[in-house]
């Protein structure tokens, strides 16, 4: 293997790993905290509210844990090849960071469904009458790491760069 390609895979794996310990480590603080209730920060708008999720956003799909672990796994590995495959230039750091943080939001809630088959959320937001899914840290990596792939394949990267990206030239 030749140095490049270390380098790469050792900055994934710290980066990684220090997004998936916040992840992991807010999550148990919440369930230890908030067992007994509602953390209230701003009245009617943002709390944290302990939830357990057996199903994917929104609490669809509940219940389909092997399904759930099965994709999860199989993203992982095409996240990871993706990474390792960019091509080393600046152009592509935004793509790097993208895939560290879906990577770590993926796994975040693959240990969750791994350990207890379900997923910790509890960051609550209301509008109104309107409660918003619950959600937590790796969820939060996920969600900015979409949309901040859309806005570079739409904005940022041309046709060129895309093809050289998927191919790893």
């Amino acid at each position: 293997m030749n140095k490049n390609i270390i380098k790469k895979i050792i900055i994934f794996i710290v980066s990684c790993a220090i997004l998936i310990i916040i992840d992991q480590f807010t999550k148990s603080v919440a369930e230890h905290t908030l067992s007994a209730g509602n953390f209230v920060l701003i009245k009617n708008f943002f709390y944290f509210e302990l939830i357990y999720n057996t199903g994917a956003a929104f609490g669809i799909l509940g219940n389909a844990r092997i399904f759930f672990c099965i994709i999860t796994i199989v993203f992982c590995l095409l996240i990871e090849l993706f990474y390792i495959r960019l091509p080393d230039k600046k152009e592509y750091i935004p793509m790097r960071i993208i895939s560290i943080t879906l990577f770590a939001g993926a796994c975040g809630n693959l240990i969750d469904r791994i350990k207890t088959g379900r997923v910790i959320d509890f960051i609550a937001f209301d509008f109104g009458s309107y409660s918003f899914p619950r959600f937590n840290c790796a969820d939060i990596y996920v969600t900015l790491s979409a949309i901040a792939l859309f806005i570079m394949i739409i904005f940022v990267y041309d046709e060129k760069q895309l093809k050289e990206a998927v191919r790893g030239e």
